[in-house]
């Protein structure tokens, strides 16, 4: 394995929040995700077989991680996984995400497998939204590291709620060729299943706990399918902000919920929206996990904004997240710098933060 690679999954090894234990949920995948998944693994067949998957395969043991989700956005633009991408929108059945990514395996401090991954809306979030994670499963089964397979997926979640904790099962379903299947699943119960081509699992089964990180976001445009992701330069601290919650939404005068969305800004430099390409809906009492990794040397400032499609979005909740505040290892609720409440109408938020690492830089 390529030394910069594993120096760069260290860095978010390092950074994986906490361990947490749930029951598995009695929820069960949904027969169709089967079926997508063994076309996609058909497909791969296919294309690792073209003169353009040849090369992409024999160039993958040298890229380091920027390199290889540069390299799943060309694999996602080859005419066979545009049209498995197209094939799999088409389909009719509860799924709200699908995803293709690069797993590979690290012996770090403990065995690590990640799978850097790119994922793209289904049903209602069809060619909204899609975004570039990396997965981080702890195993201490593994005793070697590479790019070992392919992986591909399917959620229950839009690609913008895929962040944060999972627990995944994963079984090796011993082929000649190595397939192992993965069912993952959190507090809200079944999350999504996976197949992974070129690796099987530890033992014929392993148990992992994960952390979703939403790397960069990336939208459409209307004439491109893909934009690239706006990425955050390191800097000396690692933040996640865990989840934003409504205690009271602002009364649009649209339902008794709010759209809301919100752009956040370290240290006083450039502005990120998240989720860039639309917004998430939410009611009083109701908790939008985020899983959004920020880097920053002294605060973050937030702003969060009820999105309204006939006027200006309204501003909901003002936030400022200062190293000073936190701890390694502890989250802390923070709420809005100003009361954006009036006399008829009542507002309130909180946003959760964590912070993961600190002079790391």
């Amino acid at each position: 394995m390529n030394q910069q690679l594993t120096a760069q999954l260290e860095e978010y090894a390092v950074r994986f929040p906490y361990t947490f234990s749930i029951n598995r949920p009695e929820s069960e995948s949904h027969p169709n995700f089967k079926v997508v998944l063994k076309e996609a693994v058909k497909t791969w067949e296919q294309y690792i077989e073209t003169p353009e998957g040849k090369e992409m395969m024999n160039s993958l043991k040298n890229k380091d991680l920027d390199a290889l989700r540069a390299s799943l956005s060309v694999i996602a633009e080859h005419p066979l996984l545009k049209k498995l991408i197209d094939w799999v929108r088409a389909q009719d059945f509860i799924g709200a995400s699908f995803s293709i990514g690069f797993k590979i395996e690290a012996q770090l401090l403990l065995g690590v497998t990640g799978v850097i991954g790119l994922a793209v809306g289904l049903g209602t979030a069809n060619g909204k939204e899609s975004v570039e994670f990396l997965t981080l499963g702890l195993n201490e089964g593994i005793e070697a590291g590479g790019m070992v397979g392919i992986q591909f997926g399917v959620w229950t979640v839009s690609p913008g709620n895929m962040g944060g904790f999972s627990l995944c099962t994963e079984i090796d379903l011993g082929f000649e060729v190595e397939v192992s299947e993965g069912t993952y699943y959190n507090l809200d119960g079944f999350l999504g299943e996976t197949i992974s081509v070129g690796v099987g699992a530890e033992d014929g089964i392993s148990e992992m706990e994960c952390y979703t990180f939403i790397l960069g976001d990336q939208g459409d445009t209307g004439r491109e399918p893909y934009l690239k992701p706006v990425i955050q330069e390191p800097k000396r601290n690692f933040l996640i902000i865990e989840n934003v919650k409504c205690l009271h939404p602002s009364n649009d005068g649209a339902g008794d919920e709010n759209e809301i969305y919100f752009i956040f800004q370290a240290d006083g430099g450039k502005k990120y929206p998240f989720p860039p390409y639309d917004y998430f809906s939410i009611k009083e009492g109701e908790t939008w996990n985020t899983g959004r990794s920020v880097w920053f040397d002294d605060h973050v400032d937030i702003t969060l904004y009820d999105e309204d499609g006939t006027s200006e979005n309204d501003v909901v909740g003002t936030f400022r997240i200062s190293l000073s505040d936190l701890a390694v290892g502890q989250s802390k609720v923070f709420h809005s710098t100003k009361d954006y409440s009036s006399m008829m109408d009542e507002v309130e938020y909180t946003i959760e933060a964590k912070l993961v690492a600190r002079d790391i830089t």
